[in-house]
């Protein structure tokens, strides 16, 4: 039987999870999580990437922080899997399905323009197997609709359009690192946030309500 993938490890693995456990910090935002958030910071040239415990949970971050109300309406491909509604269900919002493209699998970028109305808010793009989407043409229908773009990249880890990586065009992009996804840290994800006006809001969604990011980082003395 051929399997559906093989996890990579490249070896040092071992080494690292030792370390962890030896510095007594093993419940998450220590030291790997620092340099893991700055490393991705700085090669993907993002504003701000936030670890995550999916690329599901990134997606429902990404989309509370559009402030979506009841009524108000995401457009998405009808080809993605069931996170990717689900983030839009959670959020409050209505999921509106838009055809895909036979040769790529993703959105067709000339369908979007057809299913927006006055309710719709944001367009949601999945990166189908590292495939990026027509980002150009995307963006130039968002930014003439005034919409949001959330960026479904999760099997688009490393993937570029253009050059410019894949979770960095839209106002939010989300990396998933489950084992079958080309990197892998067993389960896992990212939120990258283009706009810094977001950040704070964002640590506190991801710290389940409170500001123990600001805690951990000395600039309180309580959360």
């Amino acid at each position: 039987m051929i399997p559906f993938n093989v996890p990579p490890c490249v070896g040092d693995e071992y080494e690292y999870v030792k370390e962890a456990i030896d510095s007594h910090k093993i419940c998450g935002d220590g030291a790997f999580t620092r340099k893991c958030n700055a490393w991705m910071e700085e090669r993907f040239r993002a504003q701000k990437v936030l670890l995550t415990t999916s690329g599901s949970t990134a997606l429902d971050m990404a989309l509370l922080l559009c402030d979506l109300k009841a009524g108000d309406e995401v457009i998405l491909p009808s080809f993605t899997f069931s996170s990717t509604a689900n983030a839009v269900l959670l959020a409050g919002a209505t999921p509106v399905f838009v055809d895909i493209r036979p040769d790529t699998m993703n959105l067709d970028e000339n369908k979007i323009e057809a299913a927006i109305t006055p309710k719709t808010r944001a367009i949601i793009v999945v990166h189908y197997a590292g495939v990026s989407c027509e980002m150009d043409r995307i963006m130039e229908i968002a930014k003439k609709y005034h919409l949001l773009v959330v960026e479904d990249a999760a099997q688009g880890v490393m993937s570029t359009y253009h050059g410019q990586a894949l979770g960095t065009f839209g106002d939010f992009g989300c990396f998933s690192f489950h084992e079958t996804k080309n990197y892998s840290m067993g389960e896992g994800g990212a939120l990258l946030i283009r706009d810094a006006k977001n950040n704070e809001r964002a640590e506190i969604l991801r710290e389940k309500g409170t500001n123990r990011s600001k805690f951990n980082r000395g600039q309180v003395d309580k959360y």
